[in-house]
């Protein structure tokens, strides 16, 4: 498998990129501390010599030549005659200054100037005992013409070569250490970085099904970690609202499903129960076949809502009796009820303008609820009012159990359809007790009354 930096973890690619910019940072300021060094060095080496040289050019021959021949220190000095011999040497000086070819090829052209040469100089403690033991010396020399011929002074350049060769050493050391310093560091800062990321990371890993409310913690500063953990929980969002729409579908889909497979199995078990002449049985699978028919609607309906984003709910206009949907859907359900009676009032046909596959479901939803929750006898009133019509459905019990986490009485899945069903037609649906008994009551708007 090929080795790719791209595989590399992100904490290792940061801290890299740290070292290699500081690599390049130190490197640069060690050529720039090494040349200023080295440039103020030679200028001091300079200044040195340009002024023992101003001094003694500006004596008389005589006293240059006795100034020269007393002349000790640092720097050393000698005098030459125009064909090349020295007049007056420095007492240190063991050889010719301009001796060499390579410093009179240096000062090739006027003749003046500053070169650099190796020449012999004698020890200084070994002349004080007596003794001439010269070592060559790489020195710095200047040469400026005069009356009897040119004088040339020199300083030597070991000292300053020495503090050159110390820095040298110093950067070698320093700038490996300092990245060693600076690699380490930038490991630690790009961990510390990439903390936010990890702690996402971590908490994205306990986020399930069973706590799709969970979010992302948000970091501090406002950057661009920030912005990634608004930009996931956005997206988490998303997920969560699709992931409730999913599971609102399968609720509603089996509390829907529930209720007409309920009646098909009453309707049949009633038809098994004892012989049945064929009128008997006719009924029954006539109201088994209204009841599929009704089942299939309701699928294609689930299947449809399923495939759109479950926003609105579409509604066929037709003009509906709602006196007669509520006796259907009572017929529809008294052999369920057993003992219990359910009783329709309506003083006449009441008439709207909506949709009657979806009303009949609504109606049916409250009284299965009343049936399921609630005790007595049924009643369920259809009647008109000055702006709409309203149905309610009494029972003797004590309310309905909060199937989705609200208050008891107030909710449940069956009255959530209703509800949309109601709201689809410009109405509203209630729960109230009134004299101890529960009453849902589900206004419609715009009814036609005949």
């Amino acid at each position: 498998m090929r080795w790719s930096a791209a595989r590399w973890p992100l904490r290792v690619r940061v801290a890299l990129a740290f070292l290699g910019t500081t690599l390049v940072a130190l490197t640069g300021l060690g050529v720039f501390v090494h040349v200023r060094m080295s440039d103020a060095l030679e200028e001091r080496l300079r200044d040195t010599l340009a002024l023992e040289a101003d001094r003694l050019t500006a004596l008389s021959p005589q006293a240059r030549l006795e100034a020269v021949q007393a002349l000790g220190g640092e720097v050393h000095a000698q005098v030459v005659a125009p064909g090349g011999e020295v007049l007056a040497s420095s007492p240190l000086v063991a050889a010719p200054l301009l001796g060499s070819g390579s410093t009179e090829e240096a000062l090739r052209g006027t003749g003046t100037g500053y070169g650099r040469s190796t020449v012999l100089i004698l020890d200084d403690d070994a002349s004080a005992e007596g003794r001439r033991d010269a070592e060559r010396e790489t020195s710095l020399l200047l040469v400026r013409p005069t009356d009897d011929g040119r004088l040339v002074t020199a300083v030597s350049r070991e000292d300053a070569d020495e503090a050159m060769a110390d820095l040298r050493a110093q950067l070698l050391v320093g700038i490996p250490l300092a990245l060693l310093v600076a690699g380490v560091l930038g490991y630690l800062v790009a961990g510390a970085g990439l903390r936010p990321i990890e702690r996402m990371r971590t908490h994205a890993a306990t986020i399930s099904h069973r706590n799709a409310g969970e979010r992302l913690p948000l970091p501090d500063a406002d950057d661009e970690l920030r912005r990634l953990a608004l930009t996931l929980n956005a997206m988490l969002d998303r997920l969560d609202a699709g992931l409730q729409r999913e599971r609102g579908f399968v609720a509603e889909a089996s509390h829907e499903l529930r209720t007409p497979l309920t009646l098909m199995r009453t309707e049949i078990d009633l038809a098994l129960a004892r012989p049945r002449d064929p009128e008997e049985l006719t009924a029954a699978l006539r109201s088994v076949h209204d009841e599929v028919r009704r089942l299939m609607a309701l699928v294609e309906d689930l299947l449809g809502r399923a495939a759109g984003d479950g926003s609105s709910l579409s509604i066929r206009s037709d003009t509906v009796d709602l006196a007669a949907t509520a006796r259907t859907v009572a017929d529809r359900f008294r052999p369920a009820a057993g003992p219990r009676e359910i009783t329709v009032l309506a003083p006449g046909p009441v008439e709207l303008e909506g949709d009657g596959p979806r009303l009949d479901r609504a109606l049916s939803n409250l009284v299965d609820n009343a049936l399921r929750h609630g005790a007595g006898a049924i009643e369920v009133e259809v009647r008109t009012t000055g702006h709409g019509a309203v149905v309610t459905v009494t029972d003797e019990g004590d309310g309905f159990p909060p199937e989705d986490g609200s208050p008891a009485g107030t909710s449940g899945l069956g009255l959530s359809i209703v509800r949309e069903i109601a709201r689809a037609h410009g109405g509203s649906v209630e729960v109230l007790r009134r004299d101890g008994r529960t009453c849902v009551r589900m206004e419609l708007a715009s009814p036609t009354t005949t």
